[in-house]
């Protein structure tokens, strides 16, 4: 049954009651006010929903496949408005060769010539997983950022990072970045770490400097919570803690996985 027949029904009755000399007149424009009638030039009929009090309203009502192509189209908008903002942010200096939206995700490609240039854009880009192939000279990396989907080609990033690792004394890569802990390291705060050893998993330790000698933090959480790290590099070793330089410089040909 047409669930406006009972709606219709019942605005008749007011307009035969409340008619004239001319009831089918009165019955029509009562029709037409509640939109109940087909006008051929405007709309090929109107969606009427009942509501919990009875009362019956016009229904503005979209299909799936309309609130598919929607949601669609707001993702390219986003992919769309962020390469835009990628490219405002990043100056000729930064490495960036190209930013473009592929739909609702975006393809950027970087040129690494710089130790810590690769992890910097890891970090910018929100690249949670990397690879080394299929490209052999470069790392393929993808991720997310303000909810667009991100997959960026880093060219000479694996270049750059041998040469980094051969220079090192104690190499332990994290997140695209080669840590050498033959040096201390200053967090974003202006706090110093050095190295305290290896955890069972091989994951490395620092302490932070003046702090308890028990209160040790993995790398990556330092990295996290008060990252980026900076190499202090004007500094002489601490007595006692480089000892320990073969079991970490081992990491230097496998590393931990990014």
């Amino acid at each position: 049954m047409n669930k406006n027949l009972p709606h219709a029904v019942k605005i008749v009755r007011a307009a035969i009651a409340s008619s004239g000399s001319d009831p089918s007149a009165a019955i029509a424009h009562a029709l037409d006010g509640a939109k109940l009638l087909v006008d051929p030039e405007r709309s090929y009929g109107v969606l009427m929903r009942r509501q919990p009090e009875g009362e019956w309203v016009r229904a503005s009502q979209t299909t799936e496949l309309e609130q598919q192509a929607a949601a669609w189209d707001a993702s390219c908008r986003r992919a769309a408005e962020l390469a835009e903002r990628i490219r405002s942010e990043c100056g000729q200096d930064s490495g960036l060769q190209e930013v473009r939206p592929d739909g609702d995700r975006l393809l950027v490609s970087v040129h690494v010539t710089t130790p810590d240039q690769w992890g910097q854009w890891r970090r910018y880009l929100g690249i949670t997983s990397e690879e080394s192939q299929p490209l052999e000279y470069a790392y393929v990396g993808a991720g997310h950022r303000d909810g667009v989907a991100v997959s960026v080609v880093a060219y000479d990033a694996p270049e750059v990072e041998a040469r980094t690792v051969a220079a090192a004394t104690m190499p332990h890569r994290y997140g695209g970045v080669v840590y050498d802990f033959a040096f201390s390291y200053k967090d974003s705060q202006g706090d110093i770490w050095d190295y305290a050893g290896l955890r069972g998993d091989g994951t490395p330790l620092l302490q932070q400097r003046g702090a308890d000698i028990a209160a040790r933090c993995s790398l990556p959480n330092v990295v996290e919570y008060v990252g980026p790290l900076t190499a202090v590099r004007d500094e002489q070793p601490i007595p006692g803690v480089r000892q320990t330089a073969p079991a970490v410089a081992e990491l230097a040909t496998g590393g931990e996985p990014a």
